[in-house]
């Protein structure tokens, strides 16, 4: 009998080496399948982010703004999380603060800087927008220095100590303030002291010279602020002036007033005979215009230090002979003094169709401005005997002062000197010696007949200083011609450069307490 072989069906079956062949085949699938490309996942939009920080350079104590805008694919990024982030010394960047960005995707976020760094804004990735970063901008944080103010006046004499006071910021107590003084070389300093509880500081400073002096109070660079420094401020030290600038000869011209006081071996000086005095007026006119359609000439003398007090100094003809006594000490004072000095007009308001209309409207553009820490201001008395409040000068000359003033200028009226009347010189003439020619005079009366209205404007201008000597021309009940052995006026109303030069030291003593 035939035995017949069985085997399995092929779908239920598969042989060892098949199995093999399928494994392979299997393998190769899996590599090959992962070869070809899948779709994609979404790419995350990119984002623009903007800002800026205003003001950049901040007060210390006020607040700083960083304000800009969020954007993805040109449209606002609304509701995202901005973060305000500061550079540190460790080379990364640290949160200060953060905000949320509004519909229009504009953000701003304040905050009160202590010290400076540089900032930058920051948007953290999401799931549809990438990361982002502002350029960075550079914070600057700088003290302020409030009410600064200098003790004493220009009456103190040269070594003096003066307070400079003023306050910061109560949060910089303990931080180092400092004064500096101006010299030829440049800024030094001259004391220092720290911030007092509550922001307050008092510095004591001692003058080192006599006359100007500049001075500056700074607040130095240091915990990440920056230097605060204020406007140079003029110190004047006039104490002792007449003593510095007595003449040698004693009971000479303004000195030997209120009197008594002579010196009989003393000529006079300038000479009475030849007409010698009435040409003693070297250098009064040598910046002068007569012609009253024209604007007023200028010319500068004096100091040309950085911190020299800035003068100028206006007038008709009187202001001339008043700088011939000025001019000598004005390198000792530091003084840079410039001149506008013309006939018959002298600072006021312009009126329209006056014969000073043009010159007048020269004098406000050059002397305003507050180019000039001190003008000084003198004239011809008034040609008339009305009363001061009459004389309609007052007016014009109030007007004018008080623009100037309010530039913060001090304006000084340099009082007339008194009128004498011919009849007195002609006296000076026919004498032949001192004795005869000190006996020409005039009653105090009849020298201050005519009014002074420089005087009376001086009065009506907040802050303007009126300097008066007459006390150094005439005694109580007299005006004489000659005035210690000085022959004091080459003409009735024109003082003499000699005599000039003898009363500036007394002009500039009572001056002082306006420097």
């Amino acid at each position: 009998m035939t035995t017949r072989t069985s085997s399995a069906h092929p779908s239920s079956a598969v042989m060892p080496g098949r199995r093999l062949w399928l494994a392979v085949a299997l393998a190769l699938a899996v590599i090959v399948g992962g070869l070809v490309p899948t779709a994609p996942a979404a790419a995350l939009a990119s984002a623009v982010l903007t800002s800026k920080a205003a003001p950049a350079t901040v007060a210390y104590g006020k607040s700083v703004t960083v304000s800009g805008t969020a954007t993805s694919g040109g449209r606002p990024l609304v509701g995202a999380r901005v973060k305000i982030v500061q550079y540190t010394s460790g080379g990364g960047w640290a949160l200060i603060g953060a905000v949320t960005s509004s519909a229009t995707g504009a953000y701003s976020y304040s905050f009160a800087p202590t010290w400076g760094r540089t900032v930058r804004a920051e948007l953290a990735r999401t799931t549809t927008h990438a990361a982002a970063a502002s350029p960075s901008t550079a914070l600057f944080v700088q003290p302020q220095i409030y009410g600064s103010a200098v003790s004493g006046d220009g009456t103190a004499a040269p070594g003096t100590a003066r307070q400079f006071t003023g306050s910061v910021h109560g949060g910089l107590v303990g931080k180092r303030i400092k004064v500096e003084r101006f010299e030829p070389s440049g800024w030094v300093l001259a004391a220092q002291a720290y911030v007092q509880t509550g922001g307050s500081f008092s510095i004591p400073v001692t003058t080192t010279r006599f006359g100007n002096q500049g001075f500056r109070v700074v607040m130095p660079s240091q915990s990440g602020l920056i230097t605060k420094q204020l406007a140079p401020v003029d110190v004047g030290s006039y104490g002792g002036t007449v003593k510095r600038y007595a003449d040698a000869r004693a009971c000479f011209g303004a000195a030997a007033l209120p009197g008594p006081c002579d010196n009989s071996s003393l000529p006079v000086t300038p000479s009475i005979s030849g007409g010698a005095y009435e040409r003693d007026r070297t250098g009064a006119f040598e910046c002068y215009s007569a012609d009253v359609t024209q604007r007023v000439p200028t010319c500068s003398y004096g100091s040309t230090r950085g911190d020299a007090l800035r003068v100028a100094l206006t007038g008709d003809s009187h202001a001339a002979m008043l700088k011939t006594g000025l001019l000598p000490r004005l390198n000792d004072l530091n003084w840079r003094l410039d001149t506008y000095i013309g006939r018959g007009c002298v600072l006021s308001a312009p009126i329209k169709g006056d014969t000073c209309e043009n010159r007048s409207t020269g004098l406000a553009s050059s002397l305003g401005g507050g180019k000039y820490d001190l003008v000084l201001v003198t004239a011809v008395r008034a040609e008339n005997k009305a009363a001061p409040a009459a004389d309609p000068k007052i007016a014009g000359y109030t007007a004018a002062w008080k623009k100037i003033a309010a530039q913060g200028t001090t304006v000084a009226a340099i009082a007339d000197n008194p009128t004498l009347p011919q009849a007195v010189l002609d006296c000076v003439d026919r004498s032949t010696t001192y004795t005869q020619a000190s006996r020409c005079q005039t009653s105090r009366a009849t020298a201050f007949a005519l009014s002074d209205p420089l005087g009376a404007a001086a009065k009506t201008v907040p802050g303007a200083a009126l300097v008066d000597v007459s006390d150094r021309q005439c005694t109580k009940t007299a005006c004489a011609a000659l005035v210690g052995h000085v022959m004091a006026y080459r003409d009735a109303h024109h003082l003499t450069t000699t005599f000039e030069k003898s009363l500036a030291p007394y002009i500039l003593e009572r001056l002082a307490p306006a420097l």
